[in-house]
């Protein structure tokens, strides 16, 4: 935090910095520069991760950002701090997998410059709501479970980052990860909000064409570890179809 003083000159002297110092009554002017803000989700249950037990650091240094109410962290940097447009952020929590992600200004929206992280279960770290699979998945990748739904559930349309669903399904999608398509054009969505007319807004666009009628299947994901194990979340009524692996950092899909 700074306090920004006004002199007029470029480089005072001892005389002139001391009337620039304020006196009593003065009022200070604190400016707080808000570079990015996360919020971080836990990518089975959808919920904000709020356990408290989470540390940052930015660009390898240790950050202790502002914490919100809301439930989001806020990343800010002192007024003359030299100009960085874009950060990697390493998190670290006793109950998820470290998450290392990059962020590029330019690609936050003006105005609202938060990034939403999906962050990963730790297996057998005390949560009760989900059953574990065990599974093969290479280091630094992503496995993926498609799972089936029944009735099953079909694209009707896309409209820019807007995903209509042909089918019927009596569970909230919202904050739910699904994934639409084959072989290398399948893409990964996350549900970011249910609208009123029953459709959902996904975090990007898709980047190949997807026809009406294509199968839409909700997944569960983890990371492999280095000994190329990983423990994948499920419901007690959920049984897989097939387990792909993704690399998040390129967005594309790797075959083994």
């Amino acid at each position: 935090m700074c306090v920004r003083l006004k002199c007029g000159v470029a480089h005072p002297d001892e005389q002139t910095l001391k009337r620039c110092l304020p006196k009593e009554g003065d009022v200070i002017l604190i400016v707080i520069s808000v570079r990015f803000a996360l919020l971080l989700k836990d990518d089975f249950s959808a919920s904000i991760v709020a356990d408290g037990g989470q540390r940052f650091f930015v660009n390898g240094r240790p950050f202790r950002p502002v914490r919100k109410s809301e439930g989001f962290f806020v990343f800010t940097a002192p007024p003359g701090a030299a100009h960085e447009d874009h950060w990697d952020v390493r998190i670290e929590s006793a109950r998820y997998f470290p998450r290392t992600v990059h962020i590029e200004a330019s690609a936050l929206a003006p105005g609202l410059p938060l990034r939403t992280v999906q962050m990963y279960r730790k297996p057998h770290s005390g949560f009760s709501d989900c059953q574990w699979m065990e599974t093969f998945a290479p280091p630094g990748l992503l496995a993926v479970a498609i799972l089936p739904q029944d009735p099953p559930l079909e694209l009707k349309e896309f409209c820019g980052d807007t995903m209509r669903l042909r089918g019927y399904t009596a569970k909230n999608l919202l904050g739910r990860r699904v994934c639409i398509g084959k072989g290398k054009r399948a893409e990964l969505f996350t549900f970011t909000s249910r609208l009123p007319d029953g459709s959902y807004g996904v975090d990007h666009a898709p980047v190949h064409s997807h026809k009406e009628g294509e199968s839409v299947y909700l997944v569960a994901c983890a990371p492999g570890n280095e000994a190329g194990r990983c423990s994948i979340p499920i419901h007690a009524d959920e049984n897989p179809l097939q387990i792909r692996y993704y690399d998040e950092e390129a967005m594309r899909w790797q075959e083994i």
